[in-house]
């Protein structure tokens, strides 16, 4: 039965013609369904691209203008800053005039304390000069002072009133009237220093006191040893009474000076040799 259709189609031109516009028509409507279909499908996906795109563009907006305010924020911080800049670069000119005239000023002083150095080198050579010139004139008033303590020894009396005289306010000072003064001796009854020898001293006593006075031109070694001869044989004489001794001397080693305060003796001088 199929075959004869089939046979029946083949033999009628007219049929397969009619036949082959009816296939060709149907398949024509299904390529362009389908190719219709196929752009839809491109479109909605070209639609979708669209809209991510879309989204992105706003994001990139909303991009640009956070990046614009931010421009905007930096901007007036560079110019702030560049202010900053010029007031600290006019501050720096400012601070570099200040230090050239430092600079100028130190210069000045440098040239000054150079002046004073000099100045303080000869009044150091100038100084210098007048200590050998002092020093010469020490060993001259020593050579002097033993020359005239030499004629102390000798002239005697006479010489030491009147050096009690020349120290009569120094004396005063200290509670002692140089008019009273006597010279006199004192005899070791004890046998202190020698049993029975007599010693010439200077003083004169008072109801509390017995004041002693050893006179020299130049007070050494030998004065201190007569002071402390005396001082011994006075207080074993006046048990009852303070002995109080002084040396009246132009010149004093400054050695004995300081041993004989140590024992108590008053010292009035005028100068003390070292």
């Amino acid at each position: 039965m199929s075959g004869k259709i089939a046979d029946e189609i083949l033999n009628n031109p007219q049929l397969l013609s009619a036949l082959a516009d009816k296939i060709y028509e149907k398949l024509k409507d299904e390529i362009v369904i389908k190719k219709l279909e196929e752009t839809i499908a491109s479109v909605k996906a070209l639609q979708e691209e669209i809209k991510k795109q879309g989204e992105a563009i706003a994001s990139l907006q909303q991009e640009i203008k956070s990046l614009r305010e931010a421009s905007n924020k930096h901007s007036e911080a560079i110019t702030t800053l560049q202010e900053a800049v010029k007031r600290q670069g006019e501050a720096i000119t400012a601070l570099q005039e200040a230090v050239k005239k430092q600079g100028e000023a130190i210069a000045s002083l440098q040239e000054a304390v150079k002046s004073l150095q000099e100045t303080v080198n000869k009044h150091t050579e100038a100084i210098e000069g007048l200590q050998k010139a002092v020093r010469k004139l020490q060993r001259a008033v020593m050579k002097l002072s033993i020359e005239v303590g030499s004629f102390t020894n000798r002239a005697g009396k006479g010489m030491e009133k009147t050096m009690l005289k020349l120290y009569r306010k120094a004396l005063e000072l200290h509670g002692v009237d140089p008019k009273k003064v006597v010279h006199g001796i004192i005899k070791d009854e004890e046998g202190l220093i020698e049993k029975g020898k007599v010693f010439e001293v200077d003083f004169y006593e008072t109801n509390d006191y017995v004041y002693v006075f050893e006179i020299k031109n130049f007070a050494d070694k030998g004065a201190y040893d007569q002071i402390i001869i005396r001082k011994k044989l006075f207080s074993a004489k006046y048990k009852d009474k303070k002995i109080k001794i002084f040396l009246v001397a132009n010149f004093v080693d400054k050695k004995i000076k300081k041993k004989l305060e140590e024992e108590g003796v008053e010292i009035i001088t005028s100068h003390v040799i070292k």
